[in-house]
């Protein structure tokens, strides 16, 4: 009669595998943490726009698209006005309608009017 060879179990050769992929994986840990994701960020969150800085880059962004605002112009308008509450509002406004219909044609019209007042002069379409 022959005797039959013993048998190691599965899990008594994968257990000492186990333990040396996570001791290894542990020890890349302790590096240097990681860098900022976008440096920027931090300094472009600080500037503030002035009312006529806001209507100049507002007049420059339909001189570009042929009378039609773009939405991230409109959105650092709004986020970075702060001497003109009132322009910052328009804006907000014009963004939420051109979300919804696609056009803003009022808040636009507002936005003119209030440049004009700020001093500059956008003209219409």
């Amino acid at each position: 009669m022959a005797a039959c060879p013993r048998r190691v179990p599965r899990f008594g050769v994968a257990l000492p595998v186990v333990a040396a992929l996570a001791a290894a994986l542990a020890a890349g840990c302790g590096g240097a943490p990681a860098p900022p994701a976008r440096p920027g960020v931090a300094a472009t969150a600080a500037v503030k726009l002035t009312g006529p800085q806001a209507c100049r880059l507002l007049r420059g962004d339909l001189a570009r698209n042929q009378g039609v605002p773009d939405i991230p112009t409109l959105r650092r308008i709004a986020d970075h006005v702060d001497a003109a509450p009132r322009l910052a509002a328009d804006a907000r406004t014009a963004v939420r309608d051109i979300g919804h219909t696609g056009v803003a044609p009022l808040a636009i019209s507002l936005l003119r009017d209030e440049c004009a007042r700020a001093g500059v002069p956008i003209p219409p379409p």
